[in-house]
This record gives structure tokens, C-alpha cells and sequence, in this order.
């Protein structure tokens, strides 16, 4: 399957999708995504320290700022990553969006239908 953005994904189920669906789709979106608000204010006063990264779920990352906090080559990348973050931030909350409808797919697919099949 060619990759698709959530968006295009959630047109064409359309009015597919059941009350029930939509709701667990909204809440798991909601609970999963990030801020880009919030994660330009990680940035900004805790950059450093990689806490945009932790934000972002991305432990390795986080833990690399952490560990070379005290040369402040970190400092320096965080300020640059301040004109970057949002998009980050974007493509973190489409994958993560992508996801929950994989898993939708899954758990509101009907017993013994394969998911994808005919497509």
C-alpha cells in the first residue's frame, strides 16, 4: 500500500466510519499527539537538555543532548532546531495519526476478512 496521510485515509472512509470509531479516533489522537506550541517552548528555555526530543518521544536523541549537555554543542543545535521544530512536530503527529488508523483497521475489521484484501 502506497503511504497515505492520515488525511486522505480518514476522507475515504468518509461516513464510513461509525460514532463509536470517530470518538476512538479523537480520543486516541488526542492523547498521542504533541503540541508544536509546546514542544517550541522545550526548544526554546530546555533545548539543551534534548527535552523537545523526550517531548517527541525520541529517547535516543534525548538521551545523546543529555549526555553532551556540558560541551553546549546541544545548546547550539537546539537554537537551529527552534526554526525546525514544527515541522518535527507535524510529521510526528501524522505518523502518529497514521498509526491509530492501522489499529483501527484492526480492531474494527470484521472476523475472518483480511484487512487490505481487493485493495
Amino acid at each position: 500500500m502506497p503511504e497515505e496521510t492520515y488525511k486522505k485515509r480518514l476522507e475515504q472512509y468518509g461516513n464510513k466510519l461509525t460514532p463509536q470509531q470517530k470518538l476512538y479516533f479523537q480520543q486516541e489522537y488526542d492523547k498521542q499527539s504533541r503540541n508544536p506550541s509546546t514542544a517550541l517552548i522545550l526548544t526554546l528555555f530546555l533545548g539543551g537538555l534534548g527535552a523537545h526530543r523526550f517531548y517527541l518521544r525520541q529517547w535516543g536523541w534525548g538521551a545523546a543532548y543529555v549526555l553532551f549537555a556540558w560541551t553546549f554543542v546541544p545548546l547550539l543545535v537546539a537554537f537551529v532546531e527552534c526554526f525546525l521544530i514544527r515541522g518535527r512536530t507535524d510529521r510526528y503527529n501524522e505518523q502518529t495519526a497514521q498509526q491509530i488508523l492501522d489499529k483501527m483497521d484492526i480492531i474494527f475489521s470484521e472476523p475472518g476478512i483480511a484487512v487490505g484484501a481487493g485493495d
